[in-house]
């Protein structure tokens, strides 16, 4: 009886917390890296952040806070990886104010199409030139201009200077 008791009373809970929206993607993203390296080092310094996305099957493009970018062949190792980019990339970097890095998906959530990259700007801020929205990428991705969603974020965990994006 205890068993059916404790059985109704979770799914009561889970019922009722499906009402909460997710602050994370429900996109598949895998992505390593090492942050010693340029360009990826840049995403330590307060307010700066670095985008990446999926290039070809074999290598990815990185661009960093100057807005060069670069293209990164994948090694054997990685491509055995699989890696997974979410659905329009990924934005990384840390907030103006300090703290732990921070991953969104690079596509604009309001107009929630792949190609709809947002735009980097200065001092931690995103706009979309499809809808005018712009995000604040040190205030976890809100909207400061234009009614949108927040920015869909990303798990990441980081063991030593190698950094996994994951969902």
């Amino acid at each position: 009886m205890r068993k059916a008791l404790l059985t109704i009373i979770l799914c009561v809970i889970g019922l009722t917390s499906c009402d909460i929206e997710s602050p994370y993607s429900g996109y598949a993203a895998y992505f390593s890296f090492d942050a010693t390296f340029a360009p990826f080092n840049q995403i330590y310094s307060a307010g700066q952040f670095i985008t990446i996305r999926k290039k070809s099957v074999t290598s990815y493009e990185v661009t960093d806070i100057y807005g060069s970018k670069q293209i990164h062949q994948l090694t054997e190792a990685q491509a055995r990886q699989h890696f997974q980019y979410g659905f329009g990339g990924f934005i990384i970097g840390t907030p103006i104010q300090g703290g732990d890095i921070i991953v969104y998906d690079w596509a604009c959530p309001n107009c929630d199409l792949s190609p709809n990259r947002l735009q980097i700007m200065e001092l931690g801020y995103a706009k979309c030139n499809s809808c005018n929205c712009e995000f604040d990428l040190s205030q976890r991705g809100y909207a400061i201009k234009g009614e949108s969603r927040p920015l869909w974020l990303y798990h990441n965990y980081s063991m030593g200077s190698e950094i996994t994006i994951r969902n």
